[in-house]
């Protein structure tokens, strides 16, 4: 006897990535980048506005510093603070990102 599943790869993230877990995994995201994002007097790190879509950085020189342009920080206040935090953060926890948002999609709180 044959038996045939026929899997949409769209229908099963969407399932999977409900609004609730994707704003989930971008706040996390924001927590897990902090370390790495240029830090003086703390303004860039703080204001993030954070949905299920995206964190944006929202002061005026955020582009700049994300790009590495005018790079112009101490790092007395994050000691790992660099260009493209987010790239940073990815090797450094990136598997441990992902096993915090697969443990929050098991416990079934979105």
């Amino acid at each position: 006897m044959k038996a045939s599943i026929t899997v949409n790869p769209q229908q099963a993230f969407n399932r999977l990535f409900t609004r609730d877990v994707m704003f989930y995994a971008n706040s996390r995201l924001r927590a897990y980048c902090d370390p790495y994002v240029p830090y003086k007097s703390g303004d860039l790190s703080q204001n993030v506005n954070t949905t299920a879509d995206y964190n944006e950085y929202v002061m005026p020189y955020a582009n700049r510093q994300y790009n590495g342009k005018d790079f112009n920080f101490s790092r007395d206040g994050h000691l790992m603070a660099t260009a493209e935090w987010d790239k940073a953060m990815a090797v450094a926890k990136g598997q441990q990102l992902a096993d915090d948002i697969s443990e929050y999609i098991k416990r079934g709180e979105s």
